[in-house]
């Protein structure tokens, strides 16, 4: 039914319906609580969990189905009766939600899958949401999903260590876009994105004259050029099969079929697109225990998957997706997570074999990245950037001169222009815009409000690309020479002067002199005059 929500059931605790005590105890701490509301492509999900010493215990989940990716991809709008359902289930949710806040402490995150940045009045939306619910609605964007796909596979690489030593391709077929990713003896070493998703492809199916082909047909031939593409795209990087082939995607777990979780074969595809395509239509919410809104992305789903297995020759096929598949994707959205250092050290090395593509030369980029963290982290106070940011001055210190592949002369400009228009695993779009600005910021004129790309950003986002442009510039100066003759130093602010001291050199000229000029949008950005002195 159009109403109904999916509920796993799980224990909750209410401390307000414990029985009192007769003899005097110590009061307990109130439990905290913490929710994530999702607004998926086909259902809107909440899961609530609560935070214990040793971890977090689910204790809710729900899901209720909407037509979020017919609208997306049938208009480009969310039309005012999926508003107002979509509305209508996170009120529901935020209602329950009042409970738990009764018992204690509650965090709440409110995201929604990124195909809403396909939209027109996703503005209207976020406002809808904002006045109902009094949430803040955050959009994924591919960052935030290549986090969750690096968080699946390394589930799946602790529960089968063969695949560790192994060349795995990781298969995410979403609903507007497919992800392909290349784990190299656990280390990621290919990513790129097609707009190729399984509701996506569906919905353009549905539009089309039927009586031309079957529907298996029909799909193969829509996808056909994007599917050329990956497959010249990946074949330098692959040469040869992978040795096994891992599929994500949201409805392969909740098909009632030989996926069941485990290794597969090209044939069990084979019989479950056939047996899908010759299922009526009308059969098919019941047959495979979908909702309406999810259904139409079930059969693409299974073909794009066994298009890119037929021209892969994997030598194994895995589908690690089950029904705990869906609650460990709810689990990584919720607020408390944090960072994961594991993550950051691949979007580094995914960086620098992007570098090492345009020749950079990796000693002096490996130089300047040590000088860039440590000026970051001793002028911390000073700053007050994030975590994040220091993640994305990384990656801008080891992509900064990627430009003088195509020219030494205006390089910044050449390596603005390549990093826009590179996949960089692990960030976002607006994380690339800001990577992109501070190699081109990193020599020569300081940002103005006239230059492109910096002129559209918010002011929040202009002063971290100052504070980041500037603390690479002073890294950049101290290596005028190219000789990584500065290795350590210390900082300490003498009144109106920052005092960067050098142990072991004396000689400082060449360094000092490249501050005068590098180090003026530092002074203009914090108030301070840069100086390298001898130290002891």
């Amino acid at each position: 039914m159009r109403g109904s929500a999916r509920r796993t059931a799980m224990p909750r605790s209410k401390p307000q319906d414990q029985p009192a005590r007769k003899r005097r105890t110590a009061p307990q701490a109130a439990p905290r609580f913490q929710a994530v509301i999702f607004l998926g492509a086909s259902a809107v999900s909440m899961m609530v969990a609560e935070t214990t010493a040793s971890g977090n215990r689910v204790v809710d989940v729900l899901s209720q189905p909407v037509n979020l990716a017919q609208d997306v991809f049938n208009g480009g709008i969310v039309t005012r009766e999926t508003m107002d359902r979509c509305v209508q289930i996170a009120q529901g949710y935020t209602t329950l939600l009042d409970e738990y806040r009764k018992a204690g402490e509650m965090q709440v995150r409110l995201l929604a899958t990124n195909i809403l940045l396909d939209v027109h009045n996703m503005d209207t939306l976020v406002n809808r949401l904002q006045i109902s619910c009094g949430l803040e609605l955050e959009v994924m964007d591919d960052g935030e999903m290549t986090r969750l796909l690096y968080l699946s596979m390394q589930e799946v690489l602790e529960r089968d260590a063969e695949l560790q030593g192994q060349r795995v391709l990781v298969l995410h077929v979403g609903p507007g876009n497919t992800r392909l990713l290349l784990f190299d003896k656990g280390r990621i070493s290919y990513y790129a994105s097609y707009r190729m998703g399984a509701h996506r492809t569906g919905i353009s199916i549905a539009r089309q004259d039927s009586d031309t082909a079957d529907e298996c047909s029909r799909i193969r031939e829509h996808i056909r050029g994007n599917l050329e593409q990956i497959f010249y795209d990946i074949e330098p990087v692959l040469q040869e099969p992978p040795d096994a082939l891992v599929v994500f995607g949201p409805d392969f777990h909740r098909l009632q079929s030989p996926l069941a979780g485990g290794t597969v074969t090209e044939e069990s595809l084979e019989r479950l697109a056939d047996e899908i395509a010759e299922t009526p239509a009308s059969q098919r919410m019941e047959r495979y225990r979908e909702d309406f809104a999810a259904m139409p992305a079930v059969l693409p789903t299974v073909v794009i998957c066994l298009s890119i297995i037929r021209g892969l020759e994997p030598a194994r096929i895995i589908c690690p997706g089950d029904a705990s598949s869906q609650l460990a994707f709810l689990a990584n959205l919720m607020p408390s997570q944090q960072d994961d250092v594991a993550l950051e050290e691949e979007v580094a090395h995914f960086s620098m074999l992007l570098a090492n593509r345009y020749r950079v030369d990796r000693a002096h980029s490996q130089h300047i990245r040590r000088l860039s963290m440590a000026l970051f982290d001793q002028l911390k106070e000073l700053h007050g950037l994030s975590r994040h940011d220091r993640l994305l001055l990384k990656v801008a210190c080891i992509l900064h001169e990627v430009g003088s592949y195509i020219s030494p002369k205006n390089h910044h400009h050449h390596s603005q222009y390549i990093i826009l228009n590179s996949e960089i695993f692990g960030l976002s779009r607006r994380d690339v815009e800001i990577v992109g600005l501070l190699a081109r910021y990193h020599r020569h004129g300081a940002p103005t409000t006239r230059d492109h790309g910096y002129s559209e950003l918010d002011l929040d986002n202009r002063l971290r690309v100052q504070k980041l442009a500037s603390i690479l510039r002073v890294a950049e100066a101290m290596e005028r020479a190219h000789s990584h003759r500065i290795t350590r130093f210390s900082t300490a602010i003498n009144g109106r002067r920052l005092e960067i001291r050098i142990p072991g050199i004396h000689d400082l000229a060449l360094e000092n002199s490249a501050l005068r000029s590098k180090g003026a949008m530092f002074t203009d950005i914090f108030g301070y005059d840069i100086i390298l002195i001898p130290g002891e």
